[in-house]
């Protein structure tokens, strides 16, 4: 192996060039942008004196500099994972890491993980859950939340640079000879993506003006997430260019949607989304995600792309990359077809099991799940679980704010029926207003709509809202004084709402099984 890398790269696979023990054979891993060596306990990440399209690792002192970059960005996700940047001293053929001498080269020293822990390896195996994936999202979601705005000024997330940053994957994308064969497919596939940008400029700019353009991860595909010490963690995040990483949230966490979806995963796709989106609250993002999903497939297929020019030809490794790239191509592609999301309201007295009928049946319809309970709180900047010590008829319960909620539930709405998601409002809907403006919501986009009326007997409805209110574990404050007042607020269904209509008993076994079968006979295959 030592004579097919650089001098240094060979004398680093010498156990003598650490100053610690080395606890295996020291193993060299390889990225098209970086070599890694893995000693044990400790790794070693140098940057290969390069300079592409897009980074520029041409100089030692830049490439000191991104390391430590990157220590300072990932250590965001990561504090106990990135331990520092160490400078690479001796000689060229008996190098020492953190040695005497001028610096030969500079590396970014981590702590080693077990390559079994990397997220595409559970994948592989079958062992990521849907539960880590979400737990995953709320990480990302409060990262987002903390992270530094685009400085004033500065370009960053303007749709220009964002979609110049797109039309650069292309530039790489054509240097490979089955792209140039593909020239047709890959041309129509610009036109549309830029097309694509065309009609969201103005909420691109809303959202960089509503601070929505942050410091982001900038690389978070299923490669870079791991499994450390019992939580998936976030690791080698961007640092060579800050356009990358100064990105709308939405652009980051849609890497990651991305990549599960075009593994097949479409389950923990929606998982992490949800827990992102609930935590984080950035629902209008969804109008942005199939762009953003479009993208990053793009980047996947450069990066491909990139390996397969830089593997010998003919050879198994060439042909695998040029595979991978024409898979995300072809992904990329079907991201911008039509769809056609649906609609789908919860509706009922309070105990009536809203809620956790839409957790029910939201992740084998691919739904996602927006609930007023929680919408409420976050227009008065409260967190979910936070008491409003409101009255039931003053506070964030008054008519006006009531209004106020079924607005935002319905912007929430129209934003993921926009970005091709289906979708769950969960709220009680007694009014028929209430209920009128999401029907005509679906019909302005062309959406099926189910209003999914949940029910149970009175004395179920009590035992459940007292117990609920005891144990003060829910968004809902609705308690049994509530309860009582509001079949004094319910509107029957019109004529026309009738059809829509599909009566759930959430007190009977099976109530799950039988809404699903009921929703599934209504909705598009």
């Amino acid at each position: 192996m030592a004579d097919m890398h650089p001098p240094l790269i060979a004398g680093l696979l010498r156990p003598e060039a650490y100053p610690h023990a080395v606890t295996s054979p020291v193993r060299l891993a390889e990225t098209h942008i970086s070599w890694v060596l893995l000693t044990g306990e400790y790794a070693y990440k140098l940057k290969k004196p390069l300079r592409l399209s897009f980074l520029d690792y041409s100089t030692l002192e830049r490439r000191r500099e991104l390391c430590e970059e990157e220590v300072r960005l990932n250590r965001r996700h990561a504090p106990d994972l990135y331990l520092g940047v160490s400078a690479i001293g001796g000689t060229t053929t008996e190098p020492r890491v953190d040695g005497d001498g001028p610096p030969l080269e500079h590396a970014v020293r981590m702590r080693q993980f077990d390559a079994r822990d990397e997220l595409v390896a559970l994948l592989g195996a079958g062992t990521a859950t849907t539960e880590a994936l979400a737990a995953l999202g709320v990480d990302i979601a409060r990262l987002h939340a903390i992270a530094a705005p685009a400085p004033a000024g500065s370009r960053f997330g303007d749709p220009d640079t964002v979609h110049r940053v797109t039309l650069d994957n292309f530039a790489e994308l054509r240097r490979l000879p089955e792209c140039q064969a593909e020239a047709r497919r890959v041309a129509a596939l610009e036109q549309r993506l830029t097309e694509a940008v065309g009609a969201h400029r103005e909420l691109m700019r809303e959202r960089l003006a509503g601070g929505r353009v942050r410091e982001c991860h900038g690389d978070l595909h299923c490669g870079n997430v791991v499994r450390w010490r019992g939580r998936l963690t976030p690791f080698d995040g961007i640092e060579f260019d800050p356009a990358l990483r100064f990105i709308d949230v939405a652009n980051d966490i849609g890497f990651l949607t991305m990549d599960l979806a075009e593994r097949g995963r479409a389950d923990l796709r929606h998982g992490v989304l949800q827990a992102w989106l609930e935590a984080l609250g950035d629902f209008a993002g969804l109008s942005l995600l199939p762009y953003y999903e479009c993208y990053r497939a793009l980047v996947r297929a450069k990066v491909a792309a990139l390996g397969a020019l830089q593997a010998p030809f003919p050879s198994t490794r060439r042909d695998d990359a040029v595979a991978a790239c024409m898979r995300y191509l072809d992904w990329a592609g079907h991201r911008l077809e039509p769809r056609r999301p649906a609609l789908l309201l919860t509706c009922g007295l309070s105990g009536s099991g809203k809620t956790w009928l839409s957790r029910q049946i939201g992740p084998p319809l691919g739904a996602l799940h927006v609930r007023s309970d929680v919408e409420r709180k976050r227009l008065a900047g409260l967190a979910a679980h936070e008491d409003s010590r409101s009255a039931p008829d003053g506070g964030i319960y008054t008519l006006e704010f009531n209004a106020r909620t079924y607005g935002r539930l319905e912007q929430c709405a129209g934003a993921a029926l926009a970005g091709g998601e289906t979708v769950i409002v969960d709220a009680a809907f007694l009014r028929r207003a209430e209920r009128a403006r999401f029907v005509e919501l679906a019909a302005a986009r062309h959406a099926p709509i189910v209003i999914v009326h949940c029910r149970a007997p009175d004395h179920v409805l009590r035992q459940r809202v007292a117990e609920r209110s005891a144990a003060r574990s829910d968004a809902s404050e609705a308690g049994t004084e509530l309860l009582e007042r509001q079949p004094a607020y319910w509107e029957e269904f019109e004529e026309q709402e009738r059809g829509h209509v599909l009566q759930v008993d959430t007190s009977v076994a099976g109530a799950p099984e039988a809404a699903l079968s009921g929703l599934k006979s209504r909705l598009p295959a």
